[in-house]
């Protein structure tokens, strides 16, 4: 799995930066939202319960996958700021992870 950054920004007002990704994993099946996430919080060097995985678009018989990953200042803001279900989302693959 490959994953190659197409931008960065950092949105201020809401305490968070903003990457857009492409992963090339052609021959292989689709990468986790925690194998995504644990790459790119190793690549970063950020805290993993302040990251959140916001989409992922795989394009069929290609082996690409297009996604955007959301690095927040600390959890608490990014608590405040993401819809509850993705909250969730995220503490629930945290969770299966861990085990």
């Amino acid at each position: 799995m490959n994953i190659d950054i197409v931008s960065e920004k950092e949105n201020k007002p809401l305490g968070r930066k903003e990457i857009a990704f492409k992963i090339d994993h052609a021959g292989a099946s689709t990468p986790s939202r925690a194998d995504i996430r644990a790459k790119l919080v190793a690549q970063f060097d950020a805290d993993a319960s302040a990251v959140l995985v916001s989409t992922l678009n795989t394009h069929y018989g290609i082996g690409v996958t297009e996604g955007s990953i959301h690095i927040y200042s600390d959890p608490e803001q990014m608590k405040r700021i993401e819809l509850d279900h993705m909250v969730k989302r995220h503490e629930s693959k945290k969770k299966e992870g861990e085990k």
